[in-house]
């Protein structure tokens, strides 16, 4: 039997109905559900709000509960003989309550050892009364963006930011083109920062409230003229999508004297524009199901005999893990009756459903958004 490496989340699932936005004095009742299959004993689940949030217990399993500082947590000394937790809190948002983004643990012992899971982060927006979206947002996303140059083919690349919505979701895709080497010199304090090839991203789950912002880096053996980027953001809770252009060319001197012609041609060509490329109307957006993880590389087909799985198997790596998906689904519904399915009819350590934007990794949280689609519990 081939031995694989357990999926990060140990066969743990969860769903829940956090909602994606919230107003001050607003209260909503949210429910988790987690499938804990084979685990006994102690073990404790542990939700971290932002700053703003207050919750009270409803349901809670048998657990004991605690809230204090943001973080509500469930502990069980033994937990209760079934395979499925269903526990719910009362959350309210206080004035101070800007959005942010709840992140989710829970911990067990399995084997003598304890063992954390970390579950997929959810983002929570500050809801904006009409009012204060026609007097604050009635502008459209307005962007910028400079290159100070510090020799021939190295310089500082700064975009600005300007109408975007505080708290919301907002995202910045650089596409760098043929270049040599980056380094980040501000990224305005963006929750997730990376880079691959020919893209730099900054995300923040909740856009600041500044009027501005701005994020800078340096971009060396590159052409700072064929820099293109995209925004991708909610406001007046709708999904859009901006091109950051790329730099114009300088306008050649005029000339106040007569030129004499020469045969010689110039020792440095001026530099042609790069056509800008509009946002394209749509987008593959598309969400499968990771079905397994392992720091070595295992064959599809070895996959399949050893779950009894007759699907199509994936495979993608990523740093250190090797992650193999199945499906292929257009609806977050689609995708989690699938991933139902495969928990209910394979043996596969906790499947979960993933996102993918043009071939490229993103949160199930921005795929929804993007195709303006509701979680599904």
């Amino acid at each position: 039997m081939l031995a694989l490496v357990p999926l990060k989340n140990a066969g743990i699932v969860q769903e829940h109905d956090l909602p994606g936005d919230l107003d001050a004095g607003e209260t909503r009742v949210v429910t988790w559900s987690l499938d804990i299959y084979d685990c006994e004993g102690f073990a404790r689940f542990q939700v971290q709000f932002p700053e703003g949030i207050e919750a009270t217990a409803l349901e809670t399993a048998q657990a004991s509960f605690s809230y204090e500082g943001g973080k509500a947590k469930f502990i069980w000394m033994e937990l209760p003989p079934k395979n499925t937790l269903d526990v719910s809190l009362e959350v309210a948002a206080n004035s101070d309550f800007q959005g942010g983004t709840v992140t989710q643990w829970f911990s067990f012992i399995r084997d003598g050892r304890r063992k954390d899971v970390e579950f997929e982060s959810h983002h929570i927006a500050r809801s904006v009364s009409a009012a204060f979206e026609q007097q604050d947002f009635a502008q459209d996303i307005d962007t910028q963006r400079l290159w100070t140059a510090t020799t021939n083919r190295t310089g500082t690349m700064s975009v600005t930011i300007r109408g975007h919505e505080p708290g919301q979701f907002l995202k910045l895709s650089e596409t760098l083109g043929t270049h040599g080497d980056i380094s980040v010199l501000d990224d305005a304090d963006c929750d997730i920062r990376d880079a691959f090839e020919d893209q730099l991203v900054f995300i923040w789950q909740a856009a600041p409230s500044a009027s501005e912002i701005v994020v800078k880096y340096t971009l060396r053996g590159g052409r700072p003229d064929q820099v293109t980027g995209r925004i991708s953001t909610i406001q007046n809770n709708a999904a859009i999508e901006r091109t950051v252009e790329a730099l114009q060319p300088p306008a050649p001197t005029a000339q106040t004297s007569p030129t004499v012609p020469s045969s010689t041609p110039p020792s440095t060509p001026p530099i042609e524009p790069a056509p800008t490329e509009p946002v394209p109307a749509a987008e593959d957006v598309a969400f499968r199901i990771q079905i397994l993880a392992t720091h070595t590389a295992v064959g599809s087909e070895a996959i399949k005999r050893i779950y009894a799985y007759p699907g199509e198997v994936r495979h993608e790596q990523h740093e250190a893990w090797h992650k193999y998906t199945t499906g292929y689904h257009t609806t977050y519904r689609a995708a989690r009756d699938n991933r139902v399915d495969l928990n209910s009819n394979h043996a596969f350590p906790g499947p979960f459903v993933t996102a993918y934007r043009n071939g490229q990794r993103i949160t199930v949280q921005e795929a929804l958004l993007v195709t303006k689609q509701n979680w599904i519990p």
